[in-house]
């Protein structure tokens, strides 16, 4: 039995994304404790039988003080808690932990999910950042990924050995939480984009393609046809630590001029999703595997999404749903169209197959296997 360490940028992650993983790594009589900035998610971790450390992390700071700052809480905690293992998530998280674990002579196991703003941006922060990873990610005992072509990026610029590399597929979804729900069949088909509500995500451009979808069916009204009610949401967070973070003014300013549905943000996405036909997302981020699309799999909603590194991977194009070109409205738009030209009895046959693909694909219970071998793996190599 191990005690291990679990450390994020938000205790938000750990209990969203995480915990049916954290379920199977208790019941296997292991130890764990969570090190991560405090929320309201922290005493529900508490209260699951988790232990808890709090630290605080500027996300996307770059002030030397507070980087120093939270360096040293790690090494702190860790050489308090003498984990066994560390197990860091998000790509700050991966270089401070695997320096201060490293100190200590803890193993390390990292988790790539997606590229991040490291990669997706230029400039000065960018180049520190990656300078950091170059410098702490070699040191990691092994670090997994969610997508080949982040390992493959990896790889490529010496971050990891390939031996110390594994891939999962997303971070795992348990499907009993998020069962088959049929969208209503009562002449209205709704799109909703699931996610922090951050320009990279593709937000401005469902918006625009929103309005595509419309104008394209106001025409066709307008000839005389009969044509489909749509409706268009946005369910999330603003992130107003992102620097892409898109404002609560932008997003009530679409909402209040009917462009699309801004929903703001749940605990319990199952019960907003259920109603919607299909869930969307635009992104043009380096995704790992985004968790949204894998649940909208679970629930057997068809998806639309972009063809980048981790949203391709929840989706056979045509089959459990559509892939467009990043960044590119009319395709997006074009997307939603066929969607709706498909009809309520084709988008549920759309829908099964991805509840199949997600069965077969994304169950949690091979993740966290998966991690549980990994750490394992570590603790009984030499250091």
């Amino acid at each position: 039995m191990r005690h291990i360490l679990i450390v994020s940028n938000t205790s938000w992650f750990v209990y969203n994304f995480f915990l049916s993983s954290v379920t199977e790594f208790l019941k296997n009589g292991n130890r764990v404790t969570i090190l991560a900035p405090e929320d309201n998610t922290s005493n529900k971790l508490k209260n699951f039988g988790c232990g808890f450390a709090a630290v605080e992390i500027d996300r996307s700071g770059m002030d030397f003080r507070k980087e120093v700052k939270t360096l040293y809480h790690f090494f702190k905690v860790m050489k308090k808690l003498r984990p066994d293992c560390v197990l860091n998530f998000t790509a700050k998280v991966n270089i401070y932990s695997t320096l201060a674990a490293t100190s200590l002579r803890i193993p390390v196991v990292n988790s790539v999910a997606g590229l991040g703003q490291i990669f997706l941006e230029g400039g000065f922060k960018s180049m520190i950042g990656k300078g950091m990873l170059r410098i702490s990610q070699p040191l990691a005992q092994h670090t997994v990924f969610q997508n080949r072509q982040d390992l493959n990026t990896y790889i490529k610029h010496h971050l990891v050995r390939p031996e110390k590399t594994s891939k999962t597929n997303g971070i795992g979804i348990q499907l009993g939480h998020f069962q088959p729900v049929e969208a209503p069949d009562d002449g209205v088909v709704r799109f909703v984009v699931v996610s922090r509500m951050i320009f990279s995500k593709g937000i401005a451009e469902f918006v625009k393609a929103a309005e595509k979808v419309r104008a394209h069916y106001a025409l066709k009204k307008e000839a005389g046809f009969q044509v489909p009610e749509v409706e268009f949401a946005l369910l999330g967070f603003s992130d107003p630590g992102n620097p892409q973070a898109i404002s609560e003014e932008q997003l009530e300013e679409w909402h209040n001029q009917r462009l699309v549905n801004y929903l703001g943000s749940t605990d319990n996405v199952f019960d907003v999703v259920k109603k919607y036909d299909c869930v969307v997302l635009p992104s043009y981020y380096r995704e790992g595997v985004p968790q949204c699309l894998i649940e909208a799999a679970a629930m057997a909603k068809p998806i639309i999404t972009t063809d980048n590194p981790g949203c391709r991977d929840t989706v056979e194009h045509g089959k459990t749903g559509l892939l467009v070109q990043p960044r590119d409205v009319a395709d997006l738009a074009g997307a939603m169209i066929t969607l709706i030209e498909l009809g309520h009895k084709q988008r549920l046959v759309m829908g099964s197959k991805a509840r199949r693909m997600a069965a077969k694909d994304f169950c949690h219970l091979r993740v966290a296997q998966h991690y549980l071998d990994k750490i394992e793996q570590v603790c009984s190599s030499p250091q």
